[in-house]
């Protein structure tokens, strides 16, 4: 029987499972992962491919593939270090290849959905959409069964984490972290509050960005828009519960007979962003731009390092990890209103070079994309949620001293990235400073198996291969999807066998999981001389 009309089957016996009495009714499955970021669909195709036969998908949309169906696609691999790629992730390149006939960095986000849509179909996953979590059920340490808001529930023998924040972990009763640790907590220097970058442990690729524009408004007292506070207002090491910036990861196009123009968005007042203005007046010119970069004349963008104002929206995520629905609906909202009211000023303001205006003018909202969103992206770019606690958590030191682990299953290399966390202006209001924006390059590193995992006295089947256990410096190089999808085939991999051989998630022994990894493509071991 193939995998495709195994697929069918499940999918018609799921779709019979009542809201209510699903337990008298229904054998449990064996593998529930729940979030359909590529991390998640890596463990959902792992699990299936190392033997296990029941996996059901759920996710909190109606769309799979997460930031990557949102028109991320494969460019943060460029920053990495080829060892630190291999097994599903480099499988998922060659079937967006195979669907252009040619290799694509950023692939459309309707075709990449599509890809991951048939990939998880033949697979034989059962994928169940609109599944937003409202409640679960755990006795003995173990989950047993996932509610949703609209009654459909699942039993399963082991669970997958693979959200962005870490939903899942939360409800389970695992313990759980959000925002900046204090520098002294882990004894890291990237830690807390930077306003400037001493004495890093690697590279810098991005250092903190300060501009010389003035950071207060007209009158010389209030603080000009996107400016939150000041820089005496904080302490240089001090954690906060404040997220580095989201954004939008819209697409575009220039396309004519695609695109749709944009109206003048509601409410638009061009004061808000009198910090560009005055950059481009010091500048001459709009320090960014939009080109071609998707296949068929779309464009992505994205936020910026090194830039003092741009497709972030500075501070506007802090709420959403613990948000409700409904409130992390009113966050990409507000992103979605920022982002169109930005692209309105670049295409009409006439601070902005009229050849550059020009420019932005040719680009709208391409017709074929997010139709049912508005043509706006599903969801927000997430950049950190909640992170796991667990008995093991890693730290900046793992990334670039301590880099060998023994139960290593995945390399590591993407920099410590670190979008702004908070806009300031000096004092003197002569300087507006990005605070807690930069990239830090480390060297390549291990991926340890028990940085997956509750602490057993918490949460004995279930994996978190998304929101580990990681201080934020450490995320911050893990938050990649290239990272994420070998984590997430770890994690498919490993409840796998801790199905098979009825062991917690913490028990399953690490030698055959290495192998099997090994087996299916991942790096698991440093190069020789690189420990």
């Amino acid at each position: 029987m193939t995998h495709r009309l195994i697929c069918v089957l499940l999918l018609w016996v799921v779709s019979s499972w009542p809201g209510a009495g699903f337990a008298e009714k229904a054998a449990p499955v064996e593998v529930c992962v729940v979030g359909g970021s590529p991390a998640g669909i890596a463990a959902a195709i792992s699990a299936r491919r190392t033997g296990t036969e029941k996996v059901v998908l759920v996710e909190a949309l109606e769309h799979v593939g997460g930031r990557m169906s949102e028109t991320l696609g494969f460019g943060e691999q460029n920053r990495m270090k080829p060892e630190s790629l291999g097994g599903l992730w480099t499988e998922l390149e060659t079937r967006v290849a195979e669907r252009y006939g040619k290799k694509v960095s950023t692939p459309e986000p309707r075709v990449i959905e599509q890809v991951f849509d048939d990939w998880l179909a033949g697979e034989g996953v059962v994928v169940m959409k609109g599944f937003r979590l409202k409640e679960v059920a755990k006795a003995d340490r173990r989950l047993s069964r996932l509610v949703a808001e609209d009654g459909r529930e699942i039993l399963a023998q082991v669970f997958v984490d693979a959200t962005y924040t870490g939903d899942l972990l939360a409800m389970a009763g695992c313990e759980w972290t959000v925002g900046r640790e204090p520098r002294s907590q882990y004894d890291e220097s990237l830690a807390g509050v930077v306003l400037k970058l001493e004495n890093p442990p690697g590279k810098i690729v991005e250092d903190i960005h300060r501009s010389p524009v003035s950071g207060l408004a007209g009158d010389g007292e209030t603080l000009a828009p996107h400016v939150s506070g000041l820089t005496t207002e904080v302490t240089e090491g001090a954690g906060d519960a404040h997220l580095q910036c989201f954004n939008l990861y819209a697409c575009l196009t220039n396309d004519p007979a695609n695109r749709l123009s944009l109206d003048e968005p509601e409410g638009y007042d061009p004061a808000e962003f009198e910090l560009l203005r005055r950059e481009i007046k010091q500048l001459g010119r709009v320090p960014f731009g939009l080109r071609s970069n998707v296949p068929n004349r779309k464009a992505k963008i994205n936020d910026g390092v090194p830039l003092l104002l741009h497709w972030g929206l500075v501070g506007g995520g802090d709420a959403y990890p613990e948000g409700s629905a409904e409130m992390r609906r009113q966050i990409w909202e507000a992103h979605r209103g920022y982002t169109h009211r930005l692209l309105w000023f670049l295409q009409h303001d006439p601070a902005v070079p009229k050849k550059q205006r020009e420019a932005f003018l040719e680009w709208g909202l391409p017709r074929d994309e997010f139709a049912e969103n508005g043509h706006w992206p599903w969801d927000v770019y997430i950049r950190e949620g909640r992170r796991l606690v667990g008995g093991r958590v890693m730290t900046q030191h793992d990334l670039f001293e301590e880099t060998a682990k023994p139960d290593a299953i995945a390399l590591g290399s993407f920099p410590v990235d670190s979008h702004v966390v908070q806009r300031l202006a000096t004092p003197d209001g002569k300087e507006v400073v990005n605070e807690g924006g930069f990239l830090v390059e480390p060297p390549l590193y291990q991926i340890p198996y028990s940085a997956l995992l509750p602490k057993g006295e918490e949460c004995e089947n279930l994996l978190v291969p998304v929101c580990m256990s990681a201080s934020r410096v450490a995320f911050n190089s893990l938050r990649v999807e290239p990272s994420w999808v070998l984590t997430g085939q770890a994690a498919g991999t490993a409840a796998a066998l801790a199905v098979e051989e009825g062991r917690p998630v913490q028990e399953v022994p690490v030698l055959p999981l290495r192998e099997k990894l090994r087996g299916d493509g991942v790096t698991v071991d440093l190069p020789a001389g690189a420990e």
